[in-house]
């Protein structure tokens, strides 16, 4: 009797451990699902609000909303299973403070993905060229083809802005007459500009030159002097101010911001 009834309790234990495995598998299942599931709820939300705002104000709200409930939700479910995705999908939107936390607290396993690495690697390289951080210096080929280093301005005047740049961008050419007021309007010794085409064609770039007519240093980067990559240069124009002890002082400023900081000392 004794034997039946410990036999009975062990069949019964068996089945209660065969229980608790299946649940415990289940919420494991629930959870990688229902992140998929929280943010496709919280993107469609998005877009009705975003249907029914009455301006570009209510409008830029709902996405910053969007985009900050995203970074939370990745925040909380970075070792989920579809979080890779959802990272890979909102990553550009996130901020460079968003990114850092994002990546500080990010497995290895999600690290070593060969999409995940290549733009940690670079926001890396976006992160050392950010204010606050010395310049990187990098060369590149002047019309007359002779190589001209970054180096050889910098402390050269107070300061020097950088525009990477090409023929073929629209918003690049339309900065360039602003560019020209701010220079012209500087005295001697207080900036220098130095603009880097990325212009795969050199004749593309040297018409675009005879065109814009702009009274300050030209150089273009190519296969052997790769100077966008070392500013982790995504879109353009990138502009990069750099003051005389060689130090960035800002990134893709508008034209009030250098202003500012030109009038500042």
């Amino acid at each position: 009797m004794k034997n039946e009834v410990n036999r009975a309790f062990m069949a019964k234990k068996k089945y209660i451990f065969i229980a608790l495995a299946l649940t415990l598998a289940l919420v494991g299942c629930r959870k990688k699902v229902n992140l998929k599931a929280e943010w496709e709820n919280l993107d469609a939300n998005a877009e009705l609000a975003f249907s029914e705002a009455q301006s570009m104000e209510e409008q830029q709200a709902v996405l910053t909303n969007l985009i900050d409930s995203a970074y939370l939700l990745l925040k909380k479910n970075i070792k989920s299973e579809y979080a890779d995705t959802l990272f890979l999908n909102i990553y550009p939107f996130f901020s460079a403070e968003q990114k850092e936390e994002l990546f500080d607290i990010m497995p290895e396993s999600m690290l070593e993905q060969e999409q995940i690495k290549e733009i940690y690697d670079h926001f890396l390289i976006q992160s050392a060229t950010s204010k606050g951080h010395p310049y990187i210096d990098f060369t590149g080929l002047t019309p007359e083809g002779e190589a001209l280093s970054l180096s050889e301005l910098v402390g050269q005047t107070d300061y020097v802005l950088v525009d990477f740049w090409a023929s073929w961008c629209g918003p690049c050419r339309r900065l360039i007459p602003v560019l020209q007021e701010i220079y012209a309007g500087q005295p001697k010794g207080r900036l220098q500009i130095l603009s880097c085409s990325v212009d795969q064609r050199e004749a593309d770039w040297i018409k675009a030159m005879e065109e814009e007519q702009m009274p300050w240093l030209q150089i273009r980067e190519t296969e052997y002097y790769p100077c966008s990559e070392k500013y982790g240069v995504q879109y353009i124009p990138h502009t990069v101010l750099i003051d005389r002890n060689g130090i960035i002082v800002g990134v893709n400023l508008e034209e009030p911001e250098i202003e500012e900081i030109l009038l500042g000392e």
